[in-house]
Formats: C-alpha cells, structure tokens, sequence
C-alpha cells in the first residue's frame, strides 16, 4: 500500500480574488493524485483578509499577487508573470507592435495607447497599481470607462471592442478564445507580477502541505 498516498489531513488556502480559476484546477489535477485523503478548502479574498485570516491561524496558506513582508509569516515564490497589454486582433494600433530582441512579446509603446479606452482592475489590486504607475511612467492619461475585479472580464470585454487591457499573462493561457487576443509587452525588460505563497512562520507543515508547495511552483 502506498502510505505516502494515503495520508490525511486538510488544508485551507486563499487565493487573491480571480485566481483559482486559472490555477486551482492545474495544482488539485497533480496534488489529488498524490494525497487523495487531504481534503482541500479554497477561498478567495482581499490581501487584507487573505492576511489577517492568516495570522490568526485560520488559513494554512495564502497565495498573494504582491507582499508586504509581514515579520511573522514566511514566503516562498510561486512564479514570476509578465503583465501584457491586450486587444482585439483587428485592433487599428495591433500593427504598432515591434519585435525586439530578447522580448517572448512584441513590444508596444503604451504613449501609442494615450487615447484608447482602457479596461482596468481597482487600484488597490495589483494589476490596477502596476497600470497607473505605467501611465504616469508614459505621461498618458487614457479614458477607463470600464473597472472591474474581474480578470477574465476584463479580456471579454476588450474582445468585444470595449477597449483595451493589461492582465497578468496567467490569465491568457488558462482561457479559451474563440478568437485569440493580441498580447504585447511594454517595456523592453518587461513589467512582472511576483505570485508568492506564504505560512506563518514556525508553523508546523506536514508533508503533504510542503509537497503542495512543491506541486504549486511545478504546475502554475
């Protein structure tokens, strides 16, 4: 008999909002073959929230987009993720991209994008932060008719024309397109989003929460 299988146990863990969707099916598709006895509880919530539910031992784990390291809790990295702007790929400025040495993405001078519509996340989400610091990097203000915590809407919504969008790169290859978007980079170096996932520190982890981790890293 496979021990190592038949362990037991639970783990509760958070997601940032959106984001089991395009991660929690790859993880569960590998760790429930390995731990058939764990049983798994996922949520989705705010960074505060994901945090304080932490800290008060309520959480095993909370996977966060971005951190500010808090003393008591311990981190590791999940991935690092390229933000891409998106659009339509009958979109009038598409041709403006360039390929560039050493980019996975053409590149797009986001001062071509001064007067498109955006569709953006809140600012107090990454996404939405990293977007607002880039335009004021470019000197551009552009209309954002459209706000939502909603990733995927946001690519639905620039594929009905509504406007464009920057989405962590995640999200694209884990959504199926009738017609695939455009997807570019916007600065030569790229601009990443870091996925962390953090424990309290010197909490006790058995071996089947240490080999989520491991299965985390291996499959996002």
């Amino acid at each position: 008999m496979d021990l190592h299988a038949c362990s037991e146990g639970e783990l509760n863990i958070a997601f940032p909002l959106m984001r089991s969707s395009c991660m929690a099916a790859k993880i569960m598709g590998v760790f429930y073959k390995e731990y058939p006895g764990v049983r798994v509880n996922f949520m989705e919530e705010t960074y505060a929230i994901q945090e304080k539910l932490l800290l008060n031992d309520q959480l095993d784990f909370a996977i966060f987009n971005e951190s500010r390291p808090h003393p008591k809790l311990a981190y590791e990295t999940l991935l690092k993720e390229e933000i891409l702007l998106v659009m339509r790929p009958d979109h009038p400025l598409a041709a403006k991209g360039q390929n560039r040495k050493n980019m996975r993405y053409p590149w797009m001078d986001l001062r071509e994008m001064a007067h498109e519509n955006f569709i953006l996340h809140f600012p107090e989400q990454t996404t939405g932060q990293i977007a607002l610091k880039l335009f004021e990097k470019y000197g551009i203000q552009p209309p954002v008719p459209v706000r939502t915590r909603n990733t995927e809407a946001c690519v639905q919504m620039c594929m009905q024309g509504i406007g464009v969008c920057l989405i962590p790169e995640t999200y694209i290859r884990s959504m199926y397109f009738p017609e695939q978007p455009l997807c570019f980079g916007v600065e030569e170096s790229g601009v990443f989003s870091t996925l962390t996932i953090a424990y309290r520190k010197g909490a006790y982890l058995p071996g089947y929460a240490r080999d989520f981790i491991r299965i985390a890293q291996e499959n996002v």
